[in-house]
């Protein structure tokens, strides 16, 4: 009887993790980026897959290419661009599918871009994940890991550049496998 039920439980959790694997996972290539278009090069670049203010007049998050690297860019003037409301806010989101309690890490390239005041900061969910403020200019890769605490979670890039127009490309997440993730057999 052990081993029937013991045989059911396996082959159910089977079936389950086929079910989110591919979601988290590529067999062929390793973690998979669950970000659609994190590095804005869709359509010839765009932000397609993202949501933004475009009711701001203070040059919100705009598709750009610098060379052969395609970003969001933005320009906005102004602390309102981070602590004002949602509609003075100059925010790029994506919901991406998570699975409750699991590890992830978040990477990014951000150039702050030249002179002048300038932040962006990174919400996951809403909690504040990342928070660069006077960074210098030059392309920086940033990384951070949360935990996803539901089956959606939401990424936020609020952006402030002063003097100039700052650049955010390669936006990626993936799930870490941890040893606490695997199930053993010791029910």
């Amino acid at each position: 009887m052990t081993a029937w039920v013991r045989s059911v439980v396996a082959t159910a959790s089977i079936s389950v993790m086929a079910l989110l694997a591919p979601a988290a996972y590529s067999l062929n290539h390793g973690p998979r980026n669950l970000v659609e278009n994190g590095d804005f090069s869709a359509n010839g670049g765009s932000l397609a897959g993202w949501t933004y203010n475009q009711n701001l007049d203070n040059y919100y998050w705009q598709a750009a290419t610098v060379g052969t690297t395609d970003s969001a860019s933005n320009g906005c003037f102004g602390t309102t661009c981070i602590t004002g409301t949602e509609e003075q806010q100059n925010y790029l989101y994506q919901t991406i599918g998570t699975i409750p309690g699991k590890l992830y890490e978040l990477s990014f390239s951000y150039d702050a871009g030249s002179g002048g005041m300038n932040e962006l900061k990174v919400l996951v969910g809403q909690k504040t994940a990342k928070d660069i403020v006077n960074a210098t200019q030059g392309a920086n890769t940033y990384t951070v890991r949360f935990i996803a605490h539901g089956f959606d979670t939401k990424l936020n890039f609020l952006g402030r550049q002063d003097a100039a127009f700052s650049f955010l490309t390669n936006i990626s997440v993936t799930r870490v496998h941890r040893a606490e993730d695997l199930d053993d057999d010791s029910d």
